[in-house]
């Protein structure tokens, strides 16, 4: 990969595969994966041990198109229309409107 096509973190400006600045909120632990300047690890095992920062790619759970554009519904919507097990998951605006539909018209059917 190319310095040019090489993903920054969003937060602190690192390059893919360079440690996080100090305080950036995208950093995580490398105990518990979660984020490191609010997780309860112990202090001394996470900051020895700093994972770098990795651009994980976003992929929409139904169609797998990477990097879809963010969009927004209720917690409601949500809810209603992406099963429980996907609701943590990303899906792009083209097939939640294609879900929604599909559920909505199962519903008149019946």
């Amino acid at each position: 990969m190319n310095d040019e096509t090489k993903q920054r973190c969003g937060d602190c400006g690192v390059e893919e595969g360079q440690i996080h600045k100090e305080f950036c909120d995208m950093e995580r632990c490398s105990i518990c994966g979660e984020q490191l300047i609010s997780c309860d690890c112990d202090v001394d095992a996470k900051l020895k041990n700093r994972v770098p920062y990795i651009a994980w790619p976003n992929l929409c759970a139904y169609c797998g198109a990477l990097w879809p554009d963010m969009f927004e519904v209720s917690n409601e919507e949500w809810a209603k229309y992406i099963q429980l097990d996907k609701q943590r998951s990303m899906v792009c605006e083209t097939c939640f409107d294609k879900i929604k539909w599909m559920i909505d018209k199962c519903k008149k059917e019946a």
